[in-house]
């Protein structure tokens, strides 16, 4: 996310695996543009941290927000707040019910007396006997919206959705206008668009595209008339994906024409002048290959972001800056270490 005009933050998480145990660790990295190209660790207060960090958005370098998934063994979800010195849990209530797993996948900040974070919660609906033994757990998920009124988490809900499904991202462009995206579970596997209005969430239908399934990964906008959704359109069957864009004008979503001859997954997006900046990767290929593109008054631009000496590269999040320069944030691997590390790529497009 983008604090002001020189400072950037990002959140993600280290894989730490020892034996048969994999332990997650949630990380948080500053840049000023002022002070070089590094990236500063930003350290949680809790060493013992043992999930992952989603997501991250914030208002000021006084006002910032990571979220995750909730710990197993402690049941405590990720919700910290950082204010500038300190950083502080807030505490979020878990569904009612046995949890099977809890993520909060999307945030938005734009005040300190706003923050949202939405995601899903699987809960448990029972238990059979497995045909070789054990035990399987029967599930449903139903998406999580968190909000925060400057003072404690409150949920929300959204009617109108049948079956298993999840949010991935939300925006608020004002305090009676906020939009959440995500997706239906299979075998419908359709996006999911949501509004609110200040008052209530709503399911808003999704407009019309090509493919069998489809799925909205992140959602940004300039304004209550310029509201951008990315994400995905399976083909056909052994499709891995194709980019799926779609815009709101104030009145009417329009499914945008991606560019031609490009496959892949559409991860993140965000505002610039005259349309949006988006980041993915392809992962139809021996190893997924990056892919992002600038798209203002009309036109596709390519935005080259491969990297001299990595392989397998993903980006995950793009975000602005007010002088127009992009920076893409993903993971690769090296053909020396098959170790995925961070990537962090800055430009003008």
């Amino acid at each position: 996310m983008q604090l002001d005009s020189h400072t950037t933050w990002a959140t993600g998480y280290q894989v730490t695996v020892t034996g048969p145990h994999v332990r997650f660790t949630p990380v948080v990295v500053s840049h000023d543009d002022r002070r070089g190209k590094q990236w500063t660790e930003l350290p949680l207060p809790a060493p013992d941290f043992k999930m992952r960090s989603n997501t991250i958005a914030g208002s000021s370098t006084h006002d910032a927000w990571v979220f995750g998934d909730r710990e197993p063994t402690t049941g405590r979800i990720l919700a910290e707040h950082w204010d500038g010195a300190h950083w502080a849990s807030t505490p979020i209530e878990p569904p009612p019910g046995e949890l099977y797993d809890l993520n909060l996948l999307g945030s938005s900040a734009p005040r300190p007396d706003s923050a949202w974070a939405v995601g899903a919660a699987s809960i448990v609906t029972g238990r059979t006997p497995g045909p070789n033994g054990g035990t399987i757990i029967n599930t449903r998920t139903a998406g999580l919206i968190e909000h925060w009124d400057g003072s404690a988490w409150h949920r929300m809900s959204a009617d109108g959705i049948d079956g298993d499904w999840w949010l991935n991202s939300v925006t608020e462009i004002a305090r009676d206008d906020v939009w959440a995206v995500g997706n239906t579970a299979a075998p419908d596997d359709k996006p999911v668009l949501l509004h609110y209005d200040g008052q209530a969430w709503s399911r808003v239908a999704a407009p019309a595209f090509t493919g069998l399934a489809g799925e909205y990964q992140s959602v940004a906008a300039s304004g209550p008339k310029d509201v951008w959704v990315v994400g995905r359109t399976i083909l056909a069957d052994k499709d891995r994906g194709h980019p799926l864009v779609a815009h709101f004008d104030g009145r009417t979503w329009t499914t945008v024409q991606a560019p031609e001859g490009v496959a892949g997954k559409l991860w993140s997006v965000t505002a610039v002048p005259g349309g949006m900046a988006t980041v993915g990767w392809d992962p139809s290929g021996a190893q997924d290959r990056p892919i992002g593109f600038r798209y203002t008054h009309g036109r596709w631009q390519n935005l080259d972001l491969s990297v001299t000496g990595y392989e397998d590269v993903s980006y995950l999040a793009v975000v602005a800056a007010p002088d127009n320069r992009l920076t893409a944030l993903g993971t690769g691997s090296t053909p020396k270490s098959q170790d995925y590390q961070p990537l962090a790529l800055t430009g003008r497009g």
